[in-house]
């Protein structure tokens, strides 16, 4: 791990020629890497003064678009927004924290920052990278991690009190480590708060971003960072009352409880709480309320069951490398299929459950590729990740490179045509994959990719025979 990185936040502002209220993509973080991000600098920035700032990871690296998400927040609650465009999944952690810092460090050099007002904000694998920076850069603000985060409690520091704001959809299987990361954090007299959403979209809808951008804003006020603002209060606070009478008309009563919860830490100290305790109270008092709450609980239960046998079976079946339990995989994912079409809360639970299968297999494909584990025991991992994930494209290759080494072509033919069916459409990839020399030769593995991509290296589809 890189975390004892000591990295200081000197503040040594440049003259910074960047057009304001756009975003300006593709800036670089040096000369000597390839790094680089988008920036946004709000309509009323001045060189003169210090700025809050929101460094932005995105998973997939769309450092303009994720950016593009924070613009009406940023300039309502005067942000200048740094969105990278090199977090991705693909990297290790380490990786992206280290890209991540040396982001933070260029930024630092070029612009005004507050120090004391550095936050950072990040999307499934971006919320990991967010979230492990408290722990190379002292005295962060606070993180909001979206979807999945990272915390190392044995590596935190006490004397960085950060704010932790979890956001995440009702249908990510993320949703309770990320409360039980909150509540630990609470212990430690962390300042947190957990944002819910309907749905399982890897950012939420601009209007949560500014209500979970907002409790920052807030605790800066709190320390006095900023100068109280009582309109930007009422206007945060109006904003997250209008999302609790909305989500109470639509009946999504949970959720709305959740958030009315939320606005009580949020606006300690800094609102009245009358109109909060009287919303909660009419919650209580509802029968739909109360019947929700019992279906929540009996399917956490049931939820909670299915998720311990899949993790046995899961472990059991790649020790055992039994293959002939690929079909009752694939039924699995057939029945979540089926229940997640009905809309319903069972619905929610069957799509947290393949998102956990999923993320699971893919955690367990990673451990294994280092250390030493049987060939079989790998292929039987990567064949049910594409069960559950038709386009986890990595784990194709895997397979195909593994069944070529252990001689096996008819499999890698089946899987090579499984991944051309899905849409993988890189033609050198197919002929760069490890292990696979004596097997993109052959021709049928040409003419598969003839068929789909039009073209092969080594198949001339007018003669029918190898070039």
């Amino acid at each position: 791990m890189i975390f004892f990185l000591f990295l200081s936040l000197q503040v040594s502002a440049q003259e910074f020629l960047v057009k304001k209220g756009i975003v300006v993509d593709s800036l670089k973080v040096s000369d000597t890497l390839n790094d680089s991000y988008a920036l946004y600098l709000p309509t009323t920035y001045q060189n003169e003064r210090l700025w809050p700032v929101i460094f932005v990871f995105d998973g997939q690296g769309r450092g303009k678009p994720a950016a593009q998400l924070f613009r009406s927040t940023a300039e309502e609650q005067e942000y200048i927004i740094v969105s990278s465009n090199d977090i991705h999944e693909e990297n290790s952690l380490e990786d992206n924290a280290l890209i991540a810092a040396r982001l933070v460090q260029h930024v630092a050099g070029i612009l005004p920052l507050d120090s004391r007002q550095i936050a950072s904000v990040g999307s499934m694998t971006g919320g990991k990278v967010a979230s492990s920076l408290p722990l190379i850069f002292e005295n962060l603000l606070g993180v909001v991690a979206v979807g999945d985060h990272w915390v190392n409690f044995k590596l935190l520091d006490n004397k960085s009190n950060f704010v932790f704001i979890g956001v995440v959809g009702d249908e990510q299987f993320s949703g309770p480590g990320m409360k039980s990361t909150a509540e630990a954090l609470s212990q430690l007299r962390f300042p947190t708060q957990i944002y819910t959403y309907s749905g399982d979209e890897e950012w939420p809808v601009p209007q949560i971003i500014y209500s979970a951008v907002g409790s920052l804003t807030l605790e800066s006020m709190r320390k006095r960072y900023r100068v109280l603002n009582n309109q930007l209060i009422e206007q945060l606070y109006r904003q997250d009352m209008a999302r609790v009478n909305s989500l109470m008309s639509q009946n999504q009563l949970l959720n709305a409880e959740g958030l009315l919860e939320v606005m009580k830490e949020k606006y300690k100290g800094l609102a009245s709480m009358a109109e909060v305790n009287s919303k909660q109270n009419q919650l209580l008092r509802s029968r739909n309320y109360e019947q929700q709450k019992r279906q929540q609980e009996t399917y956490s239960q049931k939820e909670s069951r299915l998720l311990n046998d899949f993790v046995y079976y899961l472990e059991e079946d790649i020790r055992t490398a039994n293959f002939e339990n690929l079909g009752w995989w694939n039924y699995q994912k057939n029945q979540l299929d089926s229940l997640a079409q009905k809309k319903t809360a069972e619905s929610k639970m069957a799509l947290r459950l393949k998102d956990f299968i999923n993320e699971y297999v893919a955690l367990k494909r990673q451990d294994m590729s280092k250390t030493r584990v049987p060939l079989e025991s790998r292929l039987i991992a990567n064949m049910i990740q594409t069960i559950f994930d038709p386009r986890a494209f990595d784990a194709y290759r895997n397979i195909i490179s593994l069944s070529a080494q252990d001689n096996d072509f008819p499999t890698a033919y089946f899987y090579l045509e499984e991944m051309l069916k899905h849409g993988y459409k890189d033609m050198q990839g197919l002929y760069n994959i490890e292990g696979t020399l004596g097997l993109r030769l052959t021709p049928e593995y040409n003419q598969l990719i003839e068929s789909y991509l039009g073209e092969s290296k080594f198949y001339d589809a007018e003669t029918g025979s190898q070039k």
